[in-house]
């Protein structure tokens, strides 16, 4: 009787622990199911490996959806549609853009979405689409992996430029050269106390270069002194003649007239004296007794 009370009660138990979790699983789903949720479509030209349905949806690197279908898109198959599902009330205008970045080493993908700015208007359903489109852009790792093989096709050009600039003919050429450095190395070995001398004697030479350049820039200096004072000069004498500009106007319109006939009469006083001076060498008594070249007068 007692084992029989132990199995109804552990049934009992076990009942209401399979009613609790069907209870909390119809809650979480009912939740889920209320909030309200919005989808958009985003093209791209290719999708990185990782992109599935369920891949998380981010903005500003937080989870607000997933996407739940990857696919062709039937009227451009060159390009894929995702679409995605996130909560209505998720940042996302038409200035919002979407990009796939990876979400780790594991190579998992994950769409990326900027969040757009509040002034800018919310991102509408056009006619030949089911759901509003968001713009998107390659990122920053699609844009390395499609660099790819064209960095692929630069290094195969460069291997094969290098390996048809080094062929036999190059490779002799470049021995002889190193075989001419080994020559000339050898020679500056064995002159190497010439060389030491050239570099002590250039080492000299440039020695009194410099003090010939030091002599020079001080003669360089003493003429820029001297200009400096020629320059003191002429404003002096340039000054000297704004002062005096009126006297010297005056000397010229009348004193000019005055000086040539100083000048004549000076001429004139200095031509007598010339005249007497040459009377008195030749006959000095004329100073004395005077000019006795008019004879005797009777009383």
């Amino acid at each position: 009787m007692e084992t029989r009370a132990a199995y109804v009660a552990v049934g009992a138990f076990v009942v209401a622990l399979v009613a609790g979790l069907l209870v909390a699983v119809l809650w979480l789903t009912h939740a889920q199911f209320n909030e309200a949720r919005t989808r958009y479509d985003i093209y791209f030209a290719s999708v990185m490996t990782g992109l599935v349905n369920g891949s998380p949806v981010r903005i500003s690197g937080v989870q607000e959806g997933r996407v739940i279908r990857v696919a062709l898109d039937p009227k451009d198959p060159s390009r894929v549609r995702v679409t995605i599902e996130v909560r209505a009330d998720a940042p996302i205008r038409s200035d919002s853009v979407a990009s796939i970045e990876m979400t780790g080493l594991t190579g998992g993908a994950a769409v990326e979405i900027t969040p757009g700015s509040m002034s800018a208007p919310p991102v509408r359903v056009s006619k030949n689409s089911e759901y509003p489109v968001i713009w998107s852009r390659e990122s920053d790792m699609q844009q390395v992996v499609a660099s790819i093989p064209a960095l692929l096709a630069k290094l195969t050009n460069l291997t094969d430029r290098l390996a048809a600039t080094v062929d036999d003919k190059n490779r002799a050429a470049l021995a002889a050269t190193l075989a001419n450095l080994n020559r000339i190395s050898a020679v500056a070995a064995a002159r190497s106390g010439e060389l030491d001398r050239l570099f002590v004697d250039s080492a000299a030479d440039m020695k009194n270069l410099k003090q010939a350049i030091a002599s020079v820039n001080a003669a360089a200096n003493k003429v820029s002194a001297v200009a400096g004072q020629a320059g003191g000069a002429v404003r002096d004498f340039q000054g000297m003649v704004q002062e005096n500009r009126a006297p010297l106007r005056q000397f010229t319109q009348n004193g000019l007239d005055e000086l040539q006939q100083l000048l004549t009469q000076t001429h004139t006083l200095v031509a007598a004296m010339t005249r007497a001076v040459n009377t008195i060498e030749r006959d000095p008594s004329r100073l004395i007794y005077g000019d006795r070249r008019g004879g005797y007068r009777p009383q």
